[in-house]
């Protein structure tokens, strides 16, 4: 073993230090959109709007408009429940909205909500609500008690209905058979009399309820993420101003609200969103726990309009099959999610594949991956390490012509490339032997970014671990993985020339690494550990095959001279 090969320890050492401070989970913001005038929605619109259940928030509305409210007529609320193999919708009467999605499927980790089902929104909250801008009216329907037209059981639509403003209004919700695999949402609006360029204004949640054990590191993902004009845009709700509302005259194709796990996302269908407006919501602590934010979608000339909401897990495989690059809706890396997202979506693909095939759990899927990789990498890392046992066995004559023509860089240059050519190498040749280490880094780091938010190991089990996306409790597999780094850079110094630098690197790499890895997810350690172990075949043999072999004699160079 050489500097080389601790080169590369060096920079995985960096790579997983910088990472977690890089990329925190906030993507990049986009600029606000004056276009967003155009759309006739007004910047000081609290996005907000009345929601059941909640105190009421007038908006504000531009000079030339004006609000028509609605009384609340006296009655009971009616909730109507609709529930699918995975999921249950709670619809309300009042202003015709959801108020409660449960995904059946997915167990809380919260702790004072153990055994219930993840619960997307939380009390006296709401999906949605909506605003008409019609000509110079702004109407809001969060009040409005809506008669159930029709409602056909499990699995079917729920409908509302209602007049406000000289509008008749009718709302559609249906549930689709297909949504044990897409947690989708179909949702139409019709109005009656709405005139030209108008406008339905459908405001987002605050936030969402976290339900993971850590509650701090679930607040702390939650983010609004949009696709305008054919871009993914991703913003922290730490990074929105609640001062300075940020908009977007788009077209927007999609629009979401997600934390670690979870997402809400709204598709525009018929006609892409007009335009979006966010802000940020004063805070109480450090955590940004909520925002206010609003899309504007246009009414077509037959007074329609229609979006899909997808309710539920941030599922890779569910999310590309909605396809308009859904599955980007949490963009890994930030500024570098351009370079970082290929690798992390080949990285996923392999071990969702790996799992569908072997039917393996996902801790013996990411063993057999980090043994699959070390593999594939085996060839050259062979040819890697044999050059590095070249340049080793070169040293001593390289050493003896940087002596010999110190006087003479050009003569010394000249002497050193013709060593080279006699030994089939290039000056490269160096930097050739290190690239090959290097190459499961960018594997390593795609996993980071999975194991930070890819649900598929949410709350899986291996062997102790209660849970491969969580730390080990017991520090076995970090432990495990710095032991193994530790075994196998002492076999690959074993008959290499003596070095007292990389002896001591030796040492200190795996100590610093295992401390880095700690609080890691134990699956990414098991990784890693497995890619250690399945390596040291290979470092042995080749301690062998350098320990038959000579170094060049100093003296060669002479005797080709002459």
């Amino acid at each position: 073993m050489n500097n080389r090969f601790f080169l590369a320890l060096v920079l995985t050492a960096i790579v997983i230090v910088v990472t977690p401070r890089l990329f925190p989970g906030a993507g990049k913001p986009s600029s606000a959109a004056s276009a967003i005038d155009s759309a006739r929605m007004d910047k000081n619109l609290v996005s907000q709007p009345r929601v059941p259940e909640v105190a009421p928030v007038i908006p504000t509305v531009s000079q030339n408009s004006s609000t028509i409210p609605l009384n609340t007529i006296a009655g009971t609320v009616e909730t109507t429940t609709v529930r699918s193999s995975r999921a249950t919708y709670g619809f309300s009467n009042r202003g015709g909205v959801p108020v409660s999605i449960a995904l059946d499927s997915y167990p809380s980790h919260r702790k004072e909500l153990l055994g219930q089902s993840v619960e997307l929104i939380g009390r006296h909250r709401a999906l949605l609500a909506y605003q008409l801008i019609s000509g110079r009216d702004t109407v809001l329907l969060d009040t409005l008690p809506l008669r159930v037209q029709k409602q056909n059981g499990a699995g079917s639509a729920v409908v509302y209905a209602g007049s406000a403003g000289g509008h008749r209004i009718r709302l559609a919700y249906l549930v689709p058979a297909d949504t044990v695999d897409s947690y989708l949402m179909h949702v139409s609006a019709s109005i009656e009399n709405a005139t030209a360029g108008s406008l339905l204004v459908i405001s987002l949640p605050q936030t969402l309820q976290p339900n993971e054990s850590d509650t701090v590191d679930d607040l702390n993902h939650l983010a609004v993420s949009y696709r305008s004009r054919g871009e993914i845009n991703s913003v922290a709700f730490s990074k929105l101003d609640s001062l300075e509302a940020r908009v977007d005259g788009g077209p927007i194709s999609w629009i979401a609200i997600r934390n670690k796990y979870f997402v809400v996302a709204y598709r525009a269908m018929k006609t892409p969103f007009a335009a979006m407006r966010v802000q940020g919501v004063g805070r109480t602590g450090k955590i940004a726990e909520e925002m206010r934010g609003a899309v504007a979608l246009p009414i077509g000339a037959d007074g329609s309009a229609a979006f899909d909401i997808y309710a539920g897990p941030q599922s890779f495989e569910r999310l590309q099959h909605l396809g308009g690059d859904l599955d980007q809706v949490n963009p890994y890396a930030g500024f570098l999610h351009g370079v970082v997202q290929p690798f992390t979506t080949i990285v996923m693909k392999a071990l969702l594949w790996m799992k569908r095939t072997t039917q393996l759990n996902y801790g013996w899927v990411l063993v057999l991956f980090g043994i699959t990789v070390r593999l594939i990498l085996w060839p050259l890392n062979q040819g890697a390490m044999r050059t590095s046992m070249k340049m080793q066995r070169l040293q001593p004559e390289l050493q003896a012509l940087q002596k010999k023509y110190s006087d003479d860089p050009k003569k010394q240059q000249e002497a050193v490339m013709r060593v080279y050519k006699d030994h089939g190498m290039s000056p490269l040749s160096p930097l050739m032997g290190c690239l090959p280490m290097l190459l499961p880094m960018p594997i390593l780091f795609a996993l980071y970014q999975v194991f930070g938010n890819t649900i598929e190991f949410r709350g899986v089990s291996f062997l102790w671990l209660a849970d491969i996306s969580q730390r080990d409790p017991f520090y076995i597999t970090p432990l495990l993985m710095g032991a193994s780094m530790f075994v196998m850079s002492w076999i690959g110094m074993r008959n290499a020339p003596p070095n007292p630098q990389a002896k001591m690197m030796s040492y200190m790499m795996p100590v610093m690494l295992t401390v880095l890895f700690l609080n890691f997810a134990s699956g990414l350690n098991l990784y890693y550990a497995v890619q250690n172990i399945a390596a040291i075949p290979q470092q042995w043999l080749l301690a062998r095959e350098r320990g038959k072999q000579t170094p060049v004699l100093s003296g060669s160079l002479e005797q080709r001279r002459t």
